[in-house]
């Protein structure tokens, strides 16, 4: 997701990843609200934004940083712009692969 380019056509696999992840889905929101999503909402507004996918490293130091508050001015405006959950609620790209995530989760634990 905030990809310059077409994204639902990995959203089986991140379904799959998050669905294994020890997170609930409430606790996945959060992480995508308040860590992930303000890190990677500014590549959407960049002219030559990333389009093949965020280096991990990258990715990872970026969050530390803005946890730590110190994100950058772009990323720290995004993130006040957006930080609403209602604006959280309707991004529709999250919608699917939450709701992809739940019912992963209840197919998995239905008995044989």
């Amino acid at each position: 997701m905030y990809l310059d380019t077409e994204v639902s056509e990995d959203r089986d696999w991140r379904i799959r990843v998050l669905s294994a992840s020890p997170y609930s889905i409430d606790e996945l929101d959060t992480i995508h609200r308040d860590e992930v999503r303000p890190v990677c909402l500014p590549n959407l507004f960049d002219v030559a934004g990333v389009w093949e996918g965020f280096n991990a490293d990258w990715l990872e130091q970026a969050i530390r940083n803005h946890k730590r508050g110190g994100e950058n001015w772009p990323a720290s405006l995004m993130a006040r712009v957006h930080r609403s959950k209602a604006a959280f609620k309707e991004e529709p790209e999250w919608m699917a692969t939450r709701q992809g995530i739940i019912a992963l989760r209840a197919q998995a634990s239905e008995p044989a």
